[in-house]
């Protein structure tokens, strides 16, 4: 996945220096924020660049991944830290008004960034982001459960016992996958993009086993404190179920909540027609957003 074309640049951030890459212009910029923890960018690329041909976008890299500083202390994976370096990032690039994207992980910084620092965005889209990653816990062992071939147990199950050096883990990890992250396109990550420290520090194992940072993360109380006009998308067959994001949607003041037909978790990477339709449905929400009679769509900058 090459980058787009564009200017770059690297940010000084709490704990070191973060890449990013700005393209197009015009418009209200759209800042994107990746999944993860551990991954970078670079899964947001192609299906956000044709967006650039109508506003300025921009991708950057957390700290710990891709082309961004490593992480060799990790007492820098802190869910305070990431919220800091956005925050230093939109003051770098000169952000007053942005429209904000956030998918899965990067959702989950947007809505508590959201309600506890009350930015001046022109929107947010929270995308597969849950609000409680106890609650989640419940509800993707649910969906494994529900998977044939005895997936829950050939993965938790797993877990529990010690026996993640199977090899049938590794087969029944990536039958959850295709049933509720990415369903219709043989895409998936490059496993070397990902960086092991960020992901084991902040997740654990996996997502259906959070033991790390993150093992104990809600904002459900916070999210009625939220002004920022909302769009909560998600996949018929997302990982975060629709229940859960319908719950977000419930408690922002101004949201809506668009669950989209047939795609999963990671629905800018399923196959066409869905990418397209996913790109869709956030370049509308972003124009109706700046349509509204009342909307100070603010500095272009």
């Amino acid at each position: 996945m090459r980058p787009p074309r564009g200017t770059e640049g690297r940010i000084p951030v709490p704990g070191g220096a973060v890449w990013y890459r700005r393209a197009g212009g015009g418009g209200v910029p759209l800042l994107l924020v990746h999944g993860g923890p551990g991954y970078p960018s670079d899964a947001l690329f192609e299906a956000f660049e044709p967006l650039a041909r109508e506003r300025e976008v921009i991708w950057y890299d957390q700290l710990g991944v891709g082309r961004s500083d490593p992480v060799h202390d990790t007492s820098l994976l802190t869910v305070d830290r990431f919220l800091d370096e956005l925050g230093a990032v939109q003051e770098a690039l000169g952000l007053e008004r942005p429209h904000v994207y956030g998918h899965s992980w990067g959702a989950m910084l947007g809505l508590q960034y959201a309600a506890d620092r009350a930015p001046r965005w022109t929107s947010f889209v929270c995308a597969s982001g849950l609000a409680s990653v106890p609650r989640f816990q419940v509800e993707v062992r649910a969906l494994l459960a529900a998977i044939p071939g005895d997936v829950l147990d050939r993965t938790y199950g797993r877990e529990l016992r010690g026996e993640t050096d199977d090899p049938d883990y590794r087969v029944a990890h990536e039958e959850y996958m295709s049933a509720c992250v990415l369903r219709t396109s043989s895409e998936r990550l490059a496993p070397e993009l990902m960086d092991e420290t960020t992901f084991r520090t902040m997740v654990g194992q996996a997502d259906y086993h959070v033991t790390g940072n993150l093992k104990d993360w809600d904002v459900f109380d916070r999210l009625a404190r939220i002004s920022v006009p909302t769009l909560v998308l998600g996949g018929e067959f997302d990982e975060c179920v629709p229940a859960h994001l319908a719950d977000i949607a419930a408690r922002i003041p101004d949201a809506e909540h668009v669950t989209q037909p047939g795609a999963a978790h990671m629905g800018y990477l399923e196959a066409e027609p869905l990418r397209r339709q996913y790109t869709d449905i956030i370049r509308d929400y972003l124009k109706r957003v700046e349509d509204r009679p009342s909307s100070a769509a603010g500095p272009r900058r």
